[in-house]
């Protein structure tokens, strides 16, 4: 500094005082003058001004580090975010893979069970499995409505419907059908054969006239089926009783086949709309 302080003495330069524009000049022709006869003061000139460009030039680095270092955390954050919801969505939709997957699963096992109601029921066994199945569904379906879309969720509803309307369906009628198999199933050799011919036909005879609003023929044929009921051992009471007041309803298969085709394009519109939401498949 001394030296600096040397060299504006040298120079007639005084730093601190105020000049016009001819007059700068002119000092700074003799600062040049100056610095090229005095090789201390050029020394210092030089060194003062390297350690100046070092100090900004560290200063200019540093802003330039900090900022990118600000760029590279908010590019980590932003790569966090888009990973973590990857993630996210990736479990969300094997959850909902999963919990569909079982919706229909159970659907299709508690239909079976109502189903096997018009067939067999030993000591209650099938209707337990029944309940059992049906209980699993209804906690499928709350699973369901936790993790699945409003609309998906709704096809699962209409489902559930149909499949309560099955079960109903079988509790209401399979005992009357099982009744009428074993008349179905009596042997050709049995001397019961022509006895459960005769109830069967007189049971069809009955229904007919119902559904035609004939009641002479309706009461006639339902006389006859009683009658022949009657003369058959191995029927019980209730499904003797059973079978004559089943002539009252509609025929169980037609409705058992608009009930079957019913769950068929429920189930179908549940597929599709589920398959959509996995992306199983392109859509249009």
């Amino acid at each position: 500094m001394r030296l600096l302080g040397r060299f504006f003495r040298i120079s007639g330069l005084d730093p601190s005082a105020s000049h016009d524009s001819s007059r700068t000049m002119t000092a700074m022709s003799h600062v040049i003058e100056a610095i090229k006869d005095n090789p201390e003061v050029f020394a210092a000139a030089v060194a003062f001004i390297g350690i100046g460009g070092g100090i900004l030039g560290n200063f200019i680095g540093a802003r330039i580090q900090l900022r990118g270092g600000r760029a590279q955390a908010d590019a980590a954050r932003d790569a966090a975010r888009i990973t973590a919801e990857a993630q996210r969505l990736a479990a969300l939709r094997d959850d909902r893979r999963r919990e569909i997957a079982q919706f229909i699963q159970k659907t299709r096992e508690t239909v079976s069970h109502a189903e096997a109601l018009y067939q067999r029921d030993h000591e209650g066994g099938q209707q337990a499995a029944v309940r059992i199945t049906y209980l699993e569904l209804s906690q499928k379906q709350a699973e369901l409505e936790l993790i699945a879309p409003v609309g998906l969720v709704e096809l699962a509803r209409r489902v559930v419907e149909i499949v309560e309307s099955c079960m109903d369906l079988a509790d209401d009628r399979s005992l009357a059908e099982r009744g009428r198999r074993r008349l179905e199933d009596v042997p050709a050799m049995s001397p019961h054969h022509a006895c459960a011919q005769r109830a069967l036909r007189a049971l069809h005879e009955a229904r007919a006239a119902n559904l035609a609003r004939d009641e002479n023929e309706y009461a006639a044929s339902r006389s006859r089926a009683r009658a022949a009921l009657e003369e058959l051992p191995h029927l019980t009471d209730v499904e003797r009783f059973l079978l004559l007041d089943d002539t009252y309803r509609f025929p169980l298969r037609e409705r058992r086949r608009d009930q079957e085709d019913s769950l068929d394009v429920a189930l179908g519109e549940l597929v599709t709309a589920a398959r959509r939401l996995l992306k199983s498949e392109d859509f249009d």
